[in-house]
């Protein structure tokens, strides 16, 4: 029988939240990149936007793989959800108001 730890749920919630932030960083960025021609002030919000979305789509990397190995019981589990919640604290402290 199958069973899922709790660790797993957490690691899918944040492998789940990163993927759709990063999907919609990305969607967006695509969007301003077609459209800076025509409207020049979405050329200064590019830069930031593509460093937002590799932050997100980085820790969507280091989440999915977490969750594989947490799933699939592999021996370097711990390695990879220590290295999610470094990952996902690297975000928020980049994202934490100054």
């Amino acid at each position: 029988m199958f069973s899922v730890r709790p660790i797993a749920v957490l690691i899918a919630i944040v492998f789940g939240s990163a993927t759709a932030i990063g999907f919609g960083l990305l969607t967006t960025g695509t969007v301003f990149a077609f459209l800076q021609g025509e409207h020049p002030q979405l050329a200064r919000e590019l830069r930031p936007l593509l460093i937002s979305c590799a932050w997100f789509i980085g820790l969507c990397g280091v989440s999915g793989a977490a969750l594989y190995a947490t799933v699939k019981d592999l021996r370097w589990r711990a390695f990879a959800q220590i290295g999610t919640a470094l990952a996902l604290l690297a975000v928020g402290l980049f994202y934490w108001p100054r």
